[in-house]
């Protein structure tokens, strides 16, 4: 039973975001959360390569042999946006406490960061289904409503609490959120198009 649950969409979408979640928890044993300045490329490339693996052995149930694809975008696109001025900001918490300047910067940095992700990602969708180009405003505004809510949340719980620990608590609520958003437009793309390997048309890559 619990087995063709897991063969469900519903049942892939929650794996999708348990993996997820599990990956950033992982990745939080190399990388020590900060605050910009500090959190850059070598943090985007570790926790991009935890992710991205996770994330792939997952997509493996829709599309085979995409989990090398996956996770190789996802190190690249994570050690191009540490490498910017964004810096990693999947394990970076905002140096402000003010509620308001954090719903601000998470919304800006959150669709510039998931539209990057998009992009990389796309890369490794658009062979394998129709429609492909939804994925990048897909991903870019899972992660500015991660992020607003992440940072909102990290900032509330660290002024209660007076614990840094309120921080990871709210980027461990980020990466929910935006898994959970991206994995509903996963299920969705692979029931109306398909995410299986194919030739497509030109005009189709898109």
């Amino acid at each position: 039973m619990l087995i063709k649950y897991f063969k469900t969409d519903c049942g892939f979408w929650l794996q999708w975001i348990l993996a997820t979640l599990a990956s950033f928890a992982i990745s939080l044993c190399l990388i020590e959360v900060d605050v910009r300045p500090h959190i850059k490329a070598t943090e985007g490339i570790i926790g991009g390569a935890i992710v991205g693996l996770a994330q792939g052995m997952i997509l493996e149930q829709r599309s085979k042999n995409i989990a090398p694809w996956w996770a190789l975008m996802s190190i690249v696109s994570w050690g191009l946006i540490g490498a910017s001025n964004l810096g990693a900001i999947g394990w970076m918490a905002p140096r402000t406490l003010h509620l308001e300047a954090r719903v601000i910067f998470g919304l800006l940095n959150g669709l510039q960061v998931g539209a990057l992700l998009g992009v990389g990602q796309w890369l490794v969708l658009r062979q394998r289904c129709e429609k492909a180009l939804l994925w990048i405003p897909i991903v870019a505004v899972s992660w500015a409503i991660g992020l607003v809510l992440g940072w909102g949340i990290g900032g509330v719980l660290r002024q209660v609490t007076r614990l840094f620990l309120g921080e990871l608590v709210g980027l461990a609520v980020a990466w929910v959120v935006s898994s959970a958003i991206a994995g509903v437009a996963l299920v969705r793309l692979d029931n109306l198009y398909g995410l299986a390997p194919k030739t497509l048309p030109n005009k189709a890559r898109y």
